[in-house]
């Protein structure tokens, strides 16, 4: 497992939520805590899956995070891992 990986994604993709967000930002965007109650997962869990993304998935995951953030998180939380 990639832990130092995933830690550096999670950190990228909060500052991208952080910088591409209008208007004020949600809790859940900010502290952790507001995300395991917003979502009912840790943060933690959500990082591991976007660790395990390919660049395609990341940039594609930007993307909607720039137009909408809660989407993103619950896209990334229902992917099922194959292969």
């Amino acid at each position: 497992m990639d832990i130092l990986g995933a830690l550096t994604a999670a950190h990228h993709l909060r500052g991208i939520v952080s910088e591409v967000r209008r208007g004020p930002q949600k809790d859940w965007e900010k502290d952790e805590n507001a995300f395991l109650t917003h979502f009912g997962v840790p943060f933690e869990e959500y990082a591991l899956i976007v660790s395990h993304m390919t660049d395609e998935q990341r940039n594609l995951l930007e993307k909607t995070i720039a137009v909408n953030p809660e989407a993103a998180v619950l896209w990334v939380l229902a992917m099922e891992e194959t292969g």
